[in-house]
C-alpha cells in the first residue's frame, strides 16, 4: 500500500515537473494616439477597462490577456470638437504585446444642407470652397463637404433650372453644429415681352376669326368655343376650359400644339354639340373659373351657386363630381348669403390645403382652411364681409348698405382669387383694383395690405394707365412674377416683381401696343380684326411653363403665350 501511495505522488510530481498546471502566458494591448488636441479620449478594451488619454503618444491597458485571446478596442469618450477613430483595434494576441492598434483624432466637422422647394429640372447649388451639387426633385439636400465649428459656409445658386429663378434663404454663416436650415425656393420664370404674339390658339382654327362656335351652323363641336370663362386649369397632363355659354368645360390631353385642336372629352354635357343648363351631378349652368392642386379640380358653376369638386381629374364625358360646395345637394340651386352657401361664384382656387371661392354676387370671398369633405360644407373665413350673413357691396360697417367709398376690408363683384399658401390676391372687379394681403388672412374681415390699379383703398375709378386697371376679373401669379387679366382694358398686366406697394406700375402689357390704349383689335395695325397680339375681354389666366393661357372672352377663344 504504500509503495502504491508513493507512486501515485510520484505521477504527480511527474505531471507538474511536466507542466501539467502551467497558466499560459499573458500580454497587455495597446498603440498609438495621433492627432489629439486639448485632451479628453477615452478608449476601452473589451467592453470593460477603461483609460484617459490628454494627449499624442503610445498607450497601453494595465489588463493582461492570456495568449490567443480576442481583444477590441474601442472609442469610449469623443474628445471636444474631434472624432477619434480606432484602426487595427480588434483581433487575437499571438505571443507578444499587442503595439498595433492606431487612433487617429481629427477635427470635428459638421454637414451644410437644407430643404429645396418647386425645383423644376436640375439645380446646381456651390459651397463656397468649391464643391457644387445638383438637386433634380424637391425634399432634402446636404453637401459631402464638411465643415468644422467656428468655421463659415456660404451656399449659393451656381446654376437655376431652365425657366426659373432660385433664391437661398439663410445661405450663410458659421457652423454650430449641422446646418440643417437653408432653404431653396425655385419658381418658374417667364421670359415675356410687350404686345408678344400668341403661338397657339384654342376654339379657333386661325388668329384672325372670333366668332362664337366657329360660327358652325349647327352650333357647338369639339374644337369650338362660346365665351370661354375664368381660368382655365392643368391637372395630369390634362386640359380643361371653361365654355361658358355652351354650359360645359372642355377636356384636352396637355396643351394643344396644334390651332383648333379638338377636345377629348366634355363635362355638363351628355356630348359635344349639347348645350343644355341644367343642376344636377352631371349639368352646369354658366360654369366660370376652374382651379386644380393636381389632384382636385375645382369648377365655379356660376348660376347654379356652387362649387363642384372632383376629387380625381376627369378623364371621360361620363366623370362626376365628387362634392358640391354652396348647395346641400346637386340638385339645389338656390343663392344664399350665410357661411354654408354661395351667390354666382365666377372664382375659385384649390391649393395648398386650401379651397378659396370670390362669391361673386355676395361681395365676398369665402375660405375653407382645409379642403372640404363633405357637400355644403361651411366656409372658415369670410373676406370683404364683416360677418357670414352680410353680403352687400363695399359695407365695412356691416350694416348691409353700400359706404361711400370703398374701403380696405370691402369688396364688390370679386371674381379671382389666387395664394401661394403664404399670401393672398383677389381681383376686386367693380373697384378697378386688386387686393394683396402679405400674410393669408386669419380674421373676418380682415383689410388688405397693398392695393393696385388706385392710389389708395377709398378710390375705385376706371384706369387705362401703367398702374391703373378696369374691371379686373383674374389674377394668377408665379410667386414672384404677378399677372392680373385687365378685362375692361382688353389686356393682360404683368409684374417682373411681386407687388409690395401701393399703386405699383406694371412692367410689360400683353394685348396692346402700350399702356395707355385699350383697343379690341390687333393692336399693330388697329384694324377690324383680331389677331396673335390682341385681347378682347380677357377673363382667365393659367401659368403652366412654358406657357401662358389667357381666355379671351369676347374673341371666344384661348390663346397660348410661350417663354421665349
Amino acid at each position: 500500500m504504500r509503495i502504491a501511495r508513493l507512486g501515485v505522488v510520484g505521477l504527480a510530481a511527474l505531471a507538474a515537473a511536466c507542466g501539467g498546471d502551467e497558466k499560459p502566458a499573458q500580454y497587455r494591448v495597446g498603440g498609438t494616439v495621433t492627432g489629439l488636441s486639448g485632451g479628453g479620449l477615452g478608449l476601452r478594451l473589451n467592453g470593460a477597462e477603461s483609460l484617459t488619454r490628454q494627449s499624442d503618444g503610445p498607450f497601453t491597458f494595465e489588463q493582461r490577456l492570456d495568449d490567443k485571446s480576442a481583444y477590441t478596442v474601442t472609442v469610449n469618450t469623443q474628445p471636444a470638437e474631434q472624432d477619434c477613430t480606432v484602426e487595427g483595434g480588434t483581433g487575437k494576441v499571438a505571443g507578444a504585446d499587442v503595439t498595433s492598434v492606431q487612433v487617429r483624432c481629427a477635427t470635428k466637422t459638421y454637414t451644410v444642407g437644407g430643404t429645396v422647394e418647386g425645383v423644376r429640372g436640375t439645380l446646381v447649388l456651390g459651397l463656397e470652397g468649391g464643391e457644387q451639387l445638383s438637386v433634380t426633385q424637391a425634399g432634402r439636400f446636404t453637401f459631402t463637404t464638411k465643415r468644422p465649428k467656428g468655421g463659415a459656409y456660404t451656399v449659393s445658386v451656381a446654376t437655376a433650372p431652365q425657366g426659373q429663378r432660385c433664391t437661398v434663404t439663410s445661405g450663410s454663416g458659421t457652423v454650430a453644429g449641422n446646418v440643417e436650415g437653408i432653404s431653396v425656393r425655385c419658381l418658374d420664370w417667364f421670359d415675356l415681352v410687350s404686345t408678344q404674339a400668341a403661338t397657339g390658339v384654342i376654339g379657333q382654327v386661325d388668329f384672325d376669326t372670333s366668332t362664337a362656335n366657329q360660327n358652325q351652323g349647327a352650333g357647338p363641336g369639339r374644337g369650338t368655343l362660346n365665351g370661354p370663362f375664368g381660368n382655365p386649369a392643368l391637372a395630369n397632363g390634362r386640359l380643361y376650359v371653361t365654355d361658358q355659354n355652351s354650359n360645359r368645360v372642355l377636356g384636352f390631353t396637355g396643351i394643344p400644339a396644334a390651332d383648333g385642336a379638338e377636345a377629348a372629352f366634355v363635362l355638363g354635357q351628355t356630348s359635344f354639340t349639347s348645350t343644355t343648363y341644367g343642376a344636377g351631378q352631371a349639368a352646369l349652368d354658366t360654369p366660370a373659373g376652374l382651379s386644380s392642386d393636381g389632384t382636385l379640380v375645382a369648377v365655379a358653376d356660376k348660376a347654379n351657386s356652387r362649387v363642384l369638386l372632383y376629387t380625381t381629374p376627369p378623364t371621360s364625358t361620363e366623370a362626376r363630381p365628387a362634392r358640391v360646395i354652396g348647395q346641400p345637394t346637386f340638385e339645389a340651386n338656390t343663392a344664399q348669403c350665410d357661411q354654408k352657401s354661395l351667390n354666382f361664384p365666377e372664382g375659385v382656387f384649390v391649393g395648398h390645403g386650401k379651397l378659396l371661392v370670390a362669391d361673386t354676387a355676395s361681395s365676398r370671398v369665402l375660405v375653407w382652411n382645409t379642403l372640404p369633405t363633405t357637400n355644403e360644407a361651411p366656409a372658415d373665413l369670410v373676406l370683404g364681409q364683416v360677418s357670414f350673413t352680410t353680403c352687400a357691396e363695399n359695407d365695412a360697417d356691416g350694416e348691409n348698405g353700400t359706404d361711400a367709398n370703398p374701403s380696405a376690408s370691402t369688396l364688390w363683384n370679386p371674381t379671382g382669387v389666387w395664394t401661394d399658401g403664404r399670401r393672398l390676391v383677389v381681383a376686386d372687379n367693380f373697384n378697378n383694383r386688386v387686393l394683396v394681403w402679405n400674410q393669408f388672412p386669419t380674421r373676418n374681415g380682415q383689410p388688405a395690405d397693398v392695393v393696385l390699379g388706385q392710389a389708395s383703398f377709398t378710390t375705385n375709378a376706371a384706369a387705362t394707365t401703367q398702374s391703373g386697371l378696369s374691371a379686373p376679373t383674374a389674377v394668377t401669379s408665379t410667386g414672384l412674377q404677378f399677372l392680373v387679366a385687365d378685362n375692361g382694358n382688353n389686356r393682360v398686366l404683368v409684374w417682373n416683381q411681386y407687388p409690395t406697394t401701393p399703386g405699383a406700375p406694371a412692367d410689360l402689357v400683353l394685348g396692346q401696343p402700350d399702356f395707355t390704349t385699350a383697343y379690341t383689335y390687333d393692336p399693330t395695325t388697329v384694324g377690324s380684326n383680331p389677331s396673335a397680339r390682341s385681347l378682347q375681354q380677357p377673363s382667365g389666366l393659367l401659368l403652366a411653363w412654358p406657357h401662358l393661357l389667357v381666355s379671351d372672352t369676347k374673341n371666344n377663344r384661348v390663346l397660348v403665350f410661350q417663354s421665349r
